[in-house]
């Protein structure tokens, strides 16, 4: 494997290491509906604390950032996770959840010298670059060890957003009565990837 990977090559290869699984977790939330306020502003924490929030929020924001449709963190997908985290983990997921999250922000702060928050724009895609070669590389077991945390969050972050209302409407076209089927067309003649 080349020892200098572009950040496309990460995440096409993540996608393929875990074969686009779900976790129950996400899918327990999709049965039960979980969902954030818009206004958020006097919303109190419920599993997670004002730190590992602004953790959330900016890996958010690195993930999936602005673009013409608000991203990730513009849509509270940090109060995504933290619902998910109060409500539909297990006690023992939400607390290795968070212990991860803790010693992933420590660990941000000990090999980059500043919490990822406070990082530059060119140091924050270091730091998930570093983390998604470091997932590329790890040996993935039979697939019954603990999930890497930066996978978890970034399966939580992907899922919040494209389940949010800016997500499944703007960012991905959305037809609520859907046309006949078309097998095998040009990606060009339809745009960008369809919700449903």
């Amino acid at each position: 494997m080349a020892n200098k990977l572009n950040r496309r090559d990460i995440l096409e290869r993540m996608a393929m290491v875990t074969g686009g699984a779900v976790s129950l977790t996400l899918l327990s939330a999709c049965d039960g509906g979980v969902s954030v306020p818009e206004n958020v502003e006097n919303i109190d924490l419920k599993a997670l604390n004002k730190e590992q929030l602004d953790l959330v929020a900016d890996l958010a924001d690195a993930i999936i950032p602005d673009t013409q449709t608000p991203g990730a963190k513009s849509v509270n997908v940090h109060y995504f996770v933290d619902e998910l985290a109060a409500n539909w983990m297990t006690a023992k997921q939400r607390t290795n959840f968070l212990d991860n999250l803790t010693a992933l922000d420590q660990r941000i702060k000990d090999e980059r010298g500043s919490s990822f928050s406070n990082l530059s724009a060119d140091a924050k895609n270091a730091a998930l670059d570093s983390l998604g070669l470091e997932l590329l590389t790890a040996d993935s077991g039979n697939g019954m060890g603990e999930k890497h945390i930066y996978l978890e969050l970034r399966e939580l972050i992907i899922f919040g957003y494209y389940t949010s209302e800016v997500g499944a409407s703007e960012e991905l076209l959305y037809d609520p009565i859907p046309g006949g089927y078309k097998g095998c067309i040009p990606f060009d003649d339809v745009g960008k990837t369809w919700s449903s």
